[in-house]
């Protein structure tokens, strides 16, 4: 004798599908419940050690060296207070309205000013809001600033080509003509006298012609009747920014080398994370599968029994030590891959891209387990005995508590005899 006791629930039917189904995600999803709130209270307690509130600390202070090494290209520049970057929206604003001042200084034009009553002042443009103030730093002109200045100097960057030509020599075509792809006939030509007399050599596309400069002063009178100059301006500065942002990301060493800390900062505190989030989907699991144990002096859970449901060997025996232990694992495994639904919800997302073993991502690992989970939750709908993965490995049944293949006999006492 092996001393296994018969199951009392031998002569139950085999759950159906169905029920099998609906028990597991009903285990799934009260897993994920439960681990989504240990999560919150050992997070909070995690953040307070050393190990992963010294590592935020640098990944925040690496933000700002960051933000600051970006600032310093003028391809998007921090707020006032210097504690977020403004959007290349906002930088495409800002140079519409001094392309527009620009353009009116040059041409003696006035400057629309409104003034508390609603109505516009005519205000005449001083040097110092134009491009024509700085034509060696450009602190006005973002673009040239990043093109003519910070691009020229950093050797990791000093490169003028565009599709095989080499405009090292003629930077304004390269910028204007090629990557912000202006129209050159809405900017005056390079013998202007207007730009000659007082543009203090700056780039003729940065000056409009007088009429359209005239067109594009109404804009910022509130007359919108006709915007197509002024979304033609913003857009060729999107585009110029876009493209230098893009030239920084893939060229840059010294933007790269700023990311390889930032990044081996924001990995160790990725692994913090989901260390936390383990021993909570850890603990959330004993703690459910105990509870269960205890409540209903089964090892049965919390799915299985709102469906009315109970667990067999497939020999008809009690499950042994061995069978629950493979069964708890294999569900374990395959229902980790809540964690991903759980980190998308606490804006948390970067934390699946931390590298588990070498080159092996959390990401990789829950797509790979993901694919099991589902293959398990549908394989009842194709055997026999409507087992999935856990069940089939482990060689229990699902029984239906609630109804019998024949006469209920009291097989309590009953011995395997081999």
């Amino acid at each position: 004798m092996n001393g296994r006791l018969v199951s009392k629930y031998k002569n139950n039917v085999i759950a159906s599908k169905k029920k099998h189904i609906y028990a597991r995600l009903l285990d799934y999803f009260a897993l994920f419940v439960v681990t989504y709130l240990l999560f919150t209270v050992f997070y909070a307690i995690a953040g307070r050690l050393p190990v992963i509130d010294n590592t935020a600390r640098k990944i925040s202070d690496q933000n700002v060296e960051i933000a600051e090494y970006i600032d310093s290209t003028h391809l998007q520049r921090l707020n006032e207070k210097r504690t977020a970057l403004l959007s290349v929206d906002d930088g495409a604003i800002k140079y519409v309205e001094s392309i527009a001042k620009t353009s009116a200084y040059v041409h003696d034009l006035t400057f629309p000013v409104k003034n508390e009553e609603g109505t516009f002042n005519e205000v005449v443009v001083s040097i110092e809001e134009t491009f024509v103030n700085d034509v060696i730093n450009y602190d006005l002109d973002d673009l040239s600033h990043y093109y003519k200045v910070f691009k020229k100097n950093d050797p990791s960057l000093n490169n003028y080509t565009y599709e095989s030509v080499d405009y090292k020599d003629d930077i304004d075509t390269y910028l204007y003509l090629k990557i912000m792809k202006v129209d050159a006939t809405k900017f005056v030509s390079s013998d202007n006298a207007h730009l000659l007399e007082k543009g203090n050599g700056i780039s003729q596309y940065t000056v409009l012609t007088e009429e359209n400069t005239k067109t594009l002063l109404k804009y910022f009178k509130e007359d919108r009747a006709n915007t197509s100059l002024y979304n033609e301006i913003y857009l060729s500065f999107i585009n110029g920014a876009k493209y230098g942002i893009k030239d920084v990301e893939k060229n840059s060493s010294d933007y790269a080398s700023l990311m390889k800390v930032y990044n081996e900062y924001y990995q160790s505190l990725s692994k913090g994370v989901f260390v936390v989030y383990l021993i909570s989907y850890t603990f959330a699991y004993a703690i459910l599968t105990l509870i269960m144990r205890l409540i209903f002096k089964e090892w049965v859970t919390l799915g299985q029994k709102v469906m009315g449901l109970t667990m067999v060997s497939t020999d008809e025996m009690e499950p042994s030590v061995y069978q629950l232990i493979g069964y708890h694992v294999l569900t374990y495994l395959f229902f980790f891959t809540s964690s991903a639904i759980a980190l998308y919800f606490m804006g948390m997302v970067g934390v699946l891209s931390s590298k588990i073993f070498g080159v092996v991502s959390l990401l990789s690992i829950l797509l790979g387990l993901l694919i099991f989970n589902v293959v398990s939750l549908f394989m009842p709908l194709f055997n026999r005995n409507n087992h999935d993965l856990s069940t089939l490995i482990s060689r229990i049944n699902f029984k239906d508590t609630k109804e019998f293949e024949g006469p209920v006999e009291d097989n309590n006492h009953g011995r395997d005899e081999e």
